[in-house]
């Protein structure tokens, strides 16, 4: 028997929700600025270029931290930063609430960026060493559950802050600090990942946190992959792995950031009364995407298939909102909910592929990679929507939305491989012979 094929423990489900408060955190953080960007508008009386500025800085700073956070993780170990970077999410998140100009809150937000960016890579590396193979699906899918649910929760948070006159943008901007604060005490105390710990020729540090929290005296086995940079990592035979991850995830994170980060805005340009509550209801819907890829549709369908299929069904969902240049309401909210419930079942796949392809030296630096690439494009994304938008209009931009999801389709029909039973350091079994050229190559 192997670590991967330990049964459920408590000490796993405890784990599972401790980490699932970062991405909460970081959904929290990244959407209320969605919520609060119309008041931003409005009283900082920004342009289309500062209103995208605004938007895309904390996508910017994910760029950085996601580099930042990986390289320094596979380094020093997962738990060091698995508590700090949460500190910043609190003192990043309060000091909003002095911002008085266009520069100092696009400064904030970028690194507050920087501090969400790097825990995508710790926690999910974090938690993939810790989890058996039946559990790592679900609970990786998990985390972007719960970062669904931090988002939604910010714009339920800002909508009902919107009711009331002298609750100004920066009290939206502030609300982060609350969950930040309560999951900075719940990580405190966490133990190092043992599989981090062999890695690095610890092996009795290994075994006394595998008796201590899995009550077992299996150690898993050092890999053969020892630590590389991250210019040779992108020179190393995983520099086709890295390139398919990241090309499926700037695919959905370009057009998904975009859309959700302006959805008021979006549903404004359409004319659609109300467009903050639309923008709300819209959001919550996402959580019916992602709940069934983490209740299991993940193992059952398998990676692959889920991949194609989401891709599939959001390119549908744009096409709806693109096909005509005044789309009747009927179709506005059909096509925003059948990309945002798709999109989010999609977006499930982001932290469980690049954990499940890399090995443990190099995990946290190339899910670091592959996040802050996939931010550029969602920040380039943010920032160029509204720009399209007041040029070309709605239905270009939606038409091009559709374009980014039927090449995230072409690129998974080709080279998506299939994980759902390989073990952590195995290479995975791979759809079509082809896709070899990118995945081991």
């Amino acid at each position: 028997m192997t670590l991967d094929d330990l049964p459920p423990a408590g000490f796993h489900s405890k784990l599972a929700l401790i980490s699932a408060g970062g991405p909460f955190c970081d959904g929290y953080i990244l959407g209320i600025i969605g919520i609060a960007l119309p008041s931003i508008v409005r009283e900082l009386h920004l342009t289309g270029v500062e209103t995208g500025l605004v938007g895309a800085a904390a996508l910017l700073g994910v760029l950085a931290g996601g580099m930042l956070g990986g390289a320094v993780s596979d380094r020093l170990g997962r738990r060091p930063l698995f508590t700090l970077n949460i500190a910043a999410f609190v003192v990043f998140s309060l000091l909003q609430g002095v911002g008085s100009s266009l520069l100092l809150l696009v400064s904030l937000r970028f690194l507050l960026g920087v501090a969400v960016g790097a825990d995508y890579p710790i926690a999910t590396s974090y938690v993939t060493e810790f989890m058996p193979r039946k559990l790592r699906g679900p609970v990786l899918s998990g985390l972007i559950l719960a970062w669904w649910m931090g988002y939604t929760a910010s714009y339920a948070v800002g909508y009902g802050l919107s009711f009331f006159p002298d609750m100004s943008w920066r009290i939206m901007l502030v609300s982060s600090a609350v969950p930040s604060l309560v999951l900075f005490c719940l990580r405190m105390g966490l133990p190092e990942s043992p599989r981090w710990l062999v890695q690095q020729g610890r092996t009795e540090d290994a075994r006394n946190v595998i008796r201590a929290h899995l009550k077992t005296d299996i150690l898993p086995r050092a890999e053969s992959q020892g630590q590389l940079s991250l210019l040779q990592i992108i020179r190393s035979p995983y520099r086709g792995t890295l390139m398919f991850v990241s090309a499926f995830w700037i695919l959905q994170s370009a057009p998904g950031f975009a859309i959700h980060t302006l959805q008021a805005q979006l549903l404004h340009q359409y004319h659609v009364q109300n467009a903050l509550l639309g923008s709300f209801c819209i959001t919550g819907l996402t959580i019916l995407g992602i709940l069934p890829v983490t209740l299991g549709l993940i193992n059952l369908v398998g990676r692959r298939l889920l991949l194609i299929g989401t891709f599939a069904i959001s390119m549908a969902g744009l096409l709806l909102l693109g096909i005509s240049p005044h789309p009747a309401n009927w179709m506005i909210f059909s096509g925003f909910i059948l990309y945002s419930i798709s999109e989010a079942a999609g977006s499930g796949l982001q932290f469980v592929y690049p954990n499940e392809l890399f090995p443990t030296a190099i995990r946290a630096s190339a899910v670091g990679m592959a996040c802050s690439f996939s931010r550029l494009g969602a920040a380039l994304g943010t920032f160029l929507l509204p720009l399209g938008y007041a040029r070309f209009g709605m239905q270009p931009m939606m038409l091009t939305a559709a374009g980014f999801m039927l090449a995230g389709l072409m690129i998974s029909w080709i080279w998506a491989p299939e994980t759902k039973n390989a073990s952590l350091g195995e290479p995975p079994s791979l759809a079509e012979p082809s896709s070899s050229s990118i995945c081991a190559s």
